[in-house]
């Protein structure tokens, strides 16, 4: 099982660096030009992307610590809470998405966190992340409107396609989060369709067993309402850092106002989440370029902006979430170890006592 996921990664980013290679490959000189520009870009705005980036980490890492809060156990430290966001960061970009989760339930549980807890609060902070994200999509997207970009305008129809799908999502994960009774009438009605016989239905098994640790989670989250304020606060918080990069990047040369360029990237984000691709690799970058050539006339600073975007977003997290992830999988070889040395103890001395 261990193996088939390891070759499914290896396929996924065979795939991904062959698009890329043959992206760069095609488009050399446009590529080139956008590099330039990159290194002409001040150090000062780079800076500041750097620290913006990292400002959604240091967020993050504040809900962890304020979701991890319980009666009876001592809640993840503030530290702790940017260490495990650094880590799931390292693996998000590992394994394209498909180890972000498991390692945040891991690190939880090396804190003291149970399974089932655990990946109640990841549900729960996952749930109210993609919220957030729609609703600060829909209000964008309605500013935009409001504002009357002429160039703008002729993409409302995929904006307005985005606010739809984001919109049923959003409703669909509140309805779940809240309510059993529908929870358990979704679940009935997915083992009435799939046959008994079917391997689907241990996925379903799982699926209801991640609803239950969401309904729980979310239950002390309605009931705490200084923790859902102060979750939902440092979620637009934290989105927010990230979608005034491109106006750091813009505002100097193309007299673009942050608050401009955060509605089109919170309407970018949105749309990047509706549409399908292994951790959203390129989803976002092409929704990001049709959306700001609008109002950026320069192609070269777009794609400048994109590779900055995503070093700063994704490289930079990968290579700081280094420390945490190896730090705990040698802490992981030592416990491992030293269960093996007491289990060779216990077999001598077993051995012993028969002689």
């Amino acid at each position: 099982m261990k193996s088939k996921k390891i070759c499914k990664n290896i396929i996924k980013w065979i795939i991904i660096l062959g698009l890329l290679a043959f992206g760069f490959i095609k488009n050399r000189e446009f590529m080139h030009e956008a590099f330039l520009e990159i290194k002409h870009t001040p150090v000062k705005v780079l800076a500041a992307c750097f620290l913006l980036a990292n400002l959604f980490f240091i967020a993050e890492g504040a809900i962890i610590s304020c979701m991890t809060k319980s009666k009876d156990k001592k809640r993840l430290s503030l530290l702790e809470g940017i260490s495990c966001t650094y880590m799931c960061a390292f693996y998000r970009l590992a394994t394209l998405g498909s180890g972000n989760g498991i390692a945040q339930i891991y690190y939880y549980n090396t804190k003291g966190i149970d399974v089932s807890e655990g990946t109640g609060m990841a549900i729960t902070q996952y749930t109210f992340q993609k919220i957030t994200i729609g609703i600060m999509g829909i209000i964008s997207y309605i500013l935009l409107i409001l504002r009357g970009n002429k160039a703008l305008m002729k993409y409302s129809w995929l904006m307005l396609a985005g606010v739809l799908v984001i919109s049923f999502i959003c409703g669909f994960l509140f309805i779940i989060t809240v309510s059993k009774t529908i929870s358990k009438f979704v679940i009935a009605i997915a083992r009435k369709i799939i046959k008994k016989e079917s391997k689907l239905q241990k996925k379903i098994d799982k699926l209801e067993a991640a609803i239950n640790a969401l309904q729980t989670q979310g239950r002390i989250m309605w009931h705490d309402k200084k923790l859902f304020i102060t979750v939902v606060v440092l979620d637009i918080l934290k989105l927010s850092c990230w979608y005034v990069i491109p106006g750091v990047l813009f505002s100097k040369n193309f007299g673009l106002n942050p608050f401009m360029c955060l509605s089109l990237m919170a309407v970018c984000n949105m749309l990047g989440c509706v549409m399908v691709a292994p951790s959203g690799i390129g989803t976002l970058d092409f929704v990001f370029a049709l959306l700001f050539k609008t109002v950026v006339r320069s192609g070269k600073a777009i794609a400048a902006a994109i590779v900055i975007y995503r070093f700063f977003t994704w490289v930079v997290p990968f290579i700081i979430g280094l420390i945490p992830a190896a730090f705990l999988n040698n802490k992981r070889d030592k416990e491992d170890s030293l269960v093996n040395l007491k289990e060779t103890d216990s077999d001598g001395i077993n051995k012993t006592d028969k002689e």
